[in-house]
């Protein structure tokens, strides 16, 4: 049995962390195989979706895939001559300036920008910089749902705020791109 986590994982199918689940270190393929008795592996989520979209997928045949999952948090894996080569590209540093900290401690993560929190995020911060008419100040709790829908109808400022998002991505995967030259680029979540 196999099972993705967000978040590094090792050989040995342990997570030193899960961010966004609020995990330490836990042994995952070791508690998986113990709970089913059945061999168990354990990857990166983003990895093994990478993997999945490279082998059935989007990418399907694909030799050199950049794979982005866009959810609570940003994932990503890189496939290299069929082999994944690296992860966690949502913890990218993107943004040099940002001084507000990521969930993973550092900051100017592109997590910070692309995710659904990122988005709530840099739609509050426009808010309280802005007395700008919007539909999200009428929000009691903003979701990035809220944001999504304002940009769709038009809200000038849930525009700027997915300008920014879409710079941000867009910009981390053209560097991305420039280093590994994928086959294609698969952005899921």
């Amino acid at each position: 049995v196999g099972v993705g986590i967000p978040g590094p994982i090792n050989a040995q199918g342990e997570a030193a962390c899960a961010v966004n689940l609020y995990w330490g270190f836990r042994p995952v393929a070791k508690e998986l195989s113990e709970l089913t008795g059945l061999t168990a592996k354990a990857g990166n989520d983003a990895n093994v979706a990478a993997l999945g979209e490279a082998w059935k997928g989007a990418a399907a045949g694909s030799q050199n895939v950049i794979m982005v999952t866009l959810g609570t948090g940003v994932g990503g894996g890189i496939i290299s001559d069929g082999r994944i080569v690296a992860g966690e590209i949502g913890h990218a540093n993107i943004c040099h300036e940002e001084t507000a900290a990521c969930n993973c401690g550092n900051s100017g993560c592109l997590e910070q920008y692309a995710s659904a929190t990122g988005i709530v995020r840099l739609a509050k911060k426009a808010l309280a910089e802005s007395s700008e008419d919007s539909v999200l100040r009428n929000t009691e709790s903003i979701e990035a749902k809220d944001v999504l829908d304002a940009f769709k109808s038009g809200d000038a400022l849930a525009v700027r705020v997915m300008d920014e998002v879409g710079e941000k991505l867009g910009g981390a995967l053209g560097i991305f791109a420039a280093v590994v030259d994928p086959d294609a680029i698969v952005i899921g979540g």
